[in-house]
């Protein structure tokens, strides 16, 4: 069994574009950072003084799975970090 050449530039592509969507966004994260420099903002939260929370993702409540024998249930407790708000305040311009 043999590959061909098209199968090999197939490979080849689909690892540039693998390693592309991968790449993304850092280089997307990079780009805000330039912009913001650019701009003289703040290079974390562009001015806004406020960055989503880490632990929460921003929503304000934590997911709690429990489960037991019987039963499985959810609960959305406020989450602690951020004290429900789903944002907290920038560390690098935040005079909070």
């Amino acid at each position: 069994m043999s590959i061909t050449e098209s199968e090999i530039a197939g490979f080849g592509v689909g690892a540039l574009l693998l390693a592309a969507s991968i790449a993304a966004p850092r280089i997307d994260a990079f780009i805000a950072r330039a912009q913001r420099r650019s701009l003289r903002l703040c290079e974390e939260c562009g001015g806004v003084q406020r960055l989503p929370c880490k632990k929460c993702r921003g929503r304000g409540q934590e997911r709690v799975a429990f489960s037991s024998p019987w039963a499985k249930s959810e609960a959305a407790p406020a989450c602690g970090a951020c004290n429900g708000r789903g944002q907290i305040p920038c560390s690098s311009c935040s005079k909070l």
